[in-house]
């Protein structure tokens, strides 16, 4: 008599529902995904000025001062937007330091439970960032600790979870860095300005508020962790159950993760190097714009890359597309740009696709040299068990 699927010998039923699940499960992210750009891109590209924005001719040439530049021209010869070249040459530089201050800060929280070398946390770096970035609703958190997990890679395996664990301690002390440089940032903003900008305000005490219940939050589990876990369970487990455990999933992660760092050292390189690398991010989106001809100061860069961080945490689409432009504008007002003129949204979308481009160049190169490096080491095992 034929074997029914679930009858199989080496499979399980449960294993089989559970497959189906985990399938349905990442098309639902994808088709989540994929709707939420969807919405921002329509609900930002509402007042756009299409036909000055895409219609017209490229051109390379010498824009006003002198700089090659790519230029779009109107009918008439008019500049609808430019770019100069020089500035983008220099994001791409500014674009591989970031890629090597978010490798290089990773190595003190892996420290204490193997000794990875920097070229394989290149590599899974490389691949890893790609897919946060690509896939949709934070898929990709988990491509650094699979990879990093895996055996004969060249160096000791990192267990799964403490690699996990190692990227929740990364994102709460980001989300926790922006927030505060947000508050910041908003606050420096002249208060007659910000009030013509109620939206930007109410953000403003937003961040606020996280920032200060967050860093309390994070005290508390410190003094008295199960007595504030226990509580917090119950009070806003009663409200949002999945998304409380994820909250204190991520709380205790990131307060484990400070407790197996092996000496006061490794917190002050990972806290040095992320604030160094916020810096070099805020920096590197101001020039772009100034590539793009927006007279804003430097402080309007580190404003776009706070709302675009956190524009990111709520759920992403696909390449953050949508999203990603419509947060990185939104305070472009506050520094007398109108975040709707063609050369805005040209910079909005220019930066977006610089990132994105990059992201996936390094990603390629990250997938071709990790392939090599598992070949080579299973060469190198296949002789010594010649030998």
């Amino acid at each position: 008599m034929q074997q029914s699927p679930a009858e199989t010998p080496g499979e399980q039923p449960g294993a089989l529902v559970e497959s189906s699940d985990e399938r349905r499960g990442v098309w639902r992210r994808w088709l989540g995904g994929l709707a939420i750009g969807a919405l921002f891109t329509w609900w930002s590209s509402r007042s756009w000025p299409l036909d000055r924005l895409f219609s017209g001719s490229l051109d390379l040439g010498r824009d006003a001062h002198g700089d090659w530049a790519v230029r779009l021209l109107g009918k008439s010869g008019s500049e609808n937007w430019s770019l100069d070249l020089q500035f983008l040459a220099l994001y791409f530089v500014f674009l591989t330091v970031i890629h090597w201050l978010r490798v290089l800060r990773w190595h003190p929280l892996l420290e204490p439970y193997a000794r990875v070398p920097i070229a394989a946390l290149n590599r899974s770096g490389a691949v890893g960032f790609m897919a946060v970035f690509l896939l949709p609703l934070r898929l990709g958190e988990l491509s650094r600790p699979l990879m990093l997990a895996r055996k004969h890679a060249g160096h000791p395996p990192v267990p799964f979870a403490a690699g996990l664990a190692t990227i929740a301690l990364e994102r709460v002390l980001d989300g926790l860095t922006v927030t505060a440089l947000l508050f910041v940032v908003l606050f420096e903003v002249h208060p007659a300005t910000l009030a013509r900008h109620p939206g930007i305000q109410q953000a403003a005490w937003i961040a606020g508020a996280v920032f200060s219940s967050a860093i309390l939050g994070l005290g508390a589990v410190l003094v008295a962790r199960e007595f504030t876990l226990r509580w917090t369970r119950k009070i806003l487990g009663a409200i949002a159950p999945g998304v409380t455990d994820k909250l204190l999933g991520m709380v205790t992660a990131f307060v484990d993760g400070l407790a197996v760092l092996k000496s006061p050292w490794h917190v002050v390189q990972f806290i040095g190097i992320t604030i160094v690398y916020w810096g070099v991010n805020g920096l590197g989106i101001w020039l772009m714009a100034r590539g793009f001809g927006l007279e804003v100061p430097v402080i309007a860069g580190y404003a776009m890359m706070c709302f675009v961080v956190v524009g990111m945490m709520i759920p992403n689409a696909p390449a953050n597309a949508g999203s990603f432009w419509y947060f990185l504008l939104l305070p472009a007002a506050l520094y007398g740009v109108d975040e709707q003129s063609p050369r805005a949204v040209a910079f909005g979308l220019g930066l977006w696709f610089v990132q994105t481009v990059q992201v996936t160049l390094f990603g390629l190169w990250g997938s071709w040299a990790d392939a090599r490096a598992l070949t080579r080491h299973a060469a190198a095992r296949r002789i010594e068990k010649t030998h």
